[in-house]
C-alpha cells in the first residue's frame, strides 16, 4: 500500500458537503482496507485564480495509505461529483498525521481577522462615546449659556422695574410739588 495526499476543491454554493465527501472518502478507503491518516476540512478560502467564475471554494484535505484500485475509484468519483470543481492526488513518501500549514494558515487569518474586528468594533464604541460625551458637554455649555442669559434677562428686568418705580415716584413727587403750591394759594 502506499500513501497519498488527497486536495480537493469544493464549489462554494456546496461548502456544507465539504465534511460528507471527507466522510465518504473515507469510508471508501475503510472499506478497501486502507487507513486515513488525516482529514481536514480546511473551510472556505480565496483562491489565488478563479475557477469556474469562482474566487472562493471549500477546501478539503486527506491523506490516506491504500492501494491503486482505491485511488482510481476515488478519481472516478471526483470526475462525476459536480460540486468538486478542482482535486489533486499526490503519492507520499511518508505518513502526515499533525494539522496541515493550509489549516494552521486558515485559524491564524480567522484569529487575525477576528482581531480586527474586534479593534474595528472597539474603536466605533470609543468613536460613539466620545461623540455621545461631546453632546452632553455641549448641551451643559449650552444650558450654562441659557442660564446665564436668563440671569442677564432678569437682572435687566430688575433695573428696568426700578427705573419704571424711579420714575413713577419722582412723577408722584412733581405732582405733589405742583399741586402743593396750588393748594396754598387757595
Amino acid at each position: 500500500m502506499r500513501h497519498y495526499e488527497i486536495v480537493f476543491l469544493v464549489h462554494p454554493d456546496q461548502s456544507d458537503q465539504t465534511n460528507t465527501i471527507i466522510s465518504k472518502l473515507s469510508s471508501v478507503v475503510s472499506e478497501s482496507g486502507g487507513i486515513v491518516h488525516r482529514s481536514e476540512n480546511i473551510g472556505n478560502r480565496k483562491l489565488a485564480y478563479p475557477i469556474q467564475d469562482q474566487f472562493k471554494a471549500s477546501y478539503g484535505l486527506l491523506n490516506i495509505e491504500c492501494d491503486q484500485a482505491t485511488i482510481d475509484e476515488i478519481k472516478t468519483s471526483f470526475k462525476f461529483n459536480d460540486s468538486i470543481i478542482r482535486n489533486l492526488i499526490l503519492n507520499a513518501k511518508k505518513t502526515h498525521t499533525e494539522t496541515s500549514a493550509l489549516l494552521n494558515q486558515t485559524k491564524e487569518d480567522s484569529e487575525k481577522e477576528s482581531y480586527e474586528q474586534e479593534k474595528q468594533r472597539k474603536y466605533e464604541e470609543e468613536k460613539t462615546a466620545k461623540a455621545a460625551q461631546q453632546a452632553r458637554f455641549k448641551e451643559e455649555r449650552e444650558a450654562k449659556a441659557v442660564k446665564a442669559v436668563k440671569a442677564e434677562v432678569a437682572e435687566v428686568a430688575e433695573v428696568a422695574e426700578e427705573k419704571i418705580e424711579e420714575e413713577k415716584s419722582s412723577e408722584n413727587v412733581k405732582d405733589e410739588s405742583q399741586s402743593s403750591p396750588e393748594d396754598t394759594e387757595k
